[in-house]
């Protein structure tokens, strides 16, 4: 449990609701009621928690070996759509008989798989950054103190 990253575990929460907010701009989800759109997005969020603590657990098992960040990053990446991919899976065939048509699934399984993509793109050009940033600092540093 101590190689589990928290902070990601409350990122794909957020993700969750991210992508529940985006979700309530499908044009089948036109005429449900606000109660249930609010419900929806908070259960969007709920299922983002759970893909994030799967994701950092099956990342927290893999060998230190491959420490390096852009293979850890890759391969996060890789486990976190996956993930999404068999939850989502999942959903589909419980809720069976309460959708109209699979076509319409397709886009909403393309735009979360796009989403999940593109956050955790966004999340190593942030570490990318940061690391960066760090470089320039120690090097003022010292120079600094020389």
């Amino acid at each position: 449990m101590e190689k589990i990253n928290f902070e990601n575990i409350i990122k794909s929460f957020f993700l969750g609701l991210f992508i529940g907010v985006v979700l309530q701009f499908n044009g089948s989800a036109a005429d449900i009621q606000f109660s249930y759109r609010v419900l929806s997005v908070l259960a969007s969020g709920s299922i983002g928690f759970i893909i994030g603590f799967l994701t950092e657990w099956i990342t927290a098992i893999l060998p230190i070996t491959i420490a390096k960040a852009r293979t850890y990053f890759f391969i996060n990446n890789f486990i976190a759509l996956i993930v999404t991919a068999f939850i989502m899976t999942v959903l589909i065939l419980v809720t069976n008989g309460e959708t109209e048509s699979r076509g319409g699934l397709v886009p909403v399984f393309l735009i979360v798989l796009s989403i999940v993509c593109a956050a955790n793109l966004f999340d190593y050009l942030m570490y990318r950054r940061a690391q960066s940033r760090l470089k320039t600092y120690k090097e003022w540093m010292k120079d600094k103190v020389q």
